[in-house]
């Protein structure tokens, strides 16, 4: 029997006075050690209950997503190309998905601005931006460190700065929306 969980995110801080770039960090490091994004889970997305995404896959894109949205940005209609639907994902019935790490990286997802690839992305990120290799997905948690959704929970470790995740790409909040 598959077990549903249906989650509340521990949004950490709701003052207005804080950015939503700082809102995404703490939200991120709140969640740490919570299984709610683990592989073997199933449950609906929070904002749209037309999603399920199933036991057995990956929800790093989905703790990214859901992180963004309780820090006070929606991403907007999920799996959306430069606003044409997302082709192999409509074949597979799930195009109202959250953006995937392959739309991260190809420079898709609206709201947030590519500040660099590389050593040059590295150098430029701070708490709360957005990296991927196109594979995973991550929150800056600062000093060497991400936050992401792994297997069992989301964690907070070196994922990024190991040196053998092929190459990244860092997004920010682009606060000028």
């Amino acid at each position: 029997m598959k077990t549903i969980i249906y989650i509340t995110l521990f949004v950490a801080i709701l003052s207005q006075e804080v950015s939503i770039q700082e809102k995404i960090y703490l939200n991120a490091k709140a969640n740490i050690d919570e299984t709610a994004w683990a592989k073997d889970v199933d449950r609906q997305a929070k904002r749209n209950k037309e999603v399920f995404v199933t036991e057995g896959e990956w929800k790093c894109n989905l703790f990214v997503y859901e992180i963004i949205l309780v820090s006070g940005y929606d991403i907007g209609t999920p799996n959306r190309a430069r606003w044409i639907s997302h082709p192999i994902l409509n074949i597979q019935g799930k195009n109202k998905r959250p953006p995937c790490c392959s739309d991260w990286y190809n420079l898709q997802v609206e709201g947030f601005t590519f500040i660099g690839e590389g050593e040059e992305g590295k150098n430029k990120c701070k708490k709360g931006d957005i990296v991927t290799n196109g594979v995973h997905i991550g929150i800056i948690a600062g000093d060497g460190e991400t936050i992401s959704a792994a297997e069992e929970k989301v964690v907070k470790n070196d994922w990024g700065y190991r040196g053998d995740e092929g190459v990244l790409r860092y997004f920010r909040y682009d606060d000028n929306q």
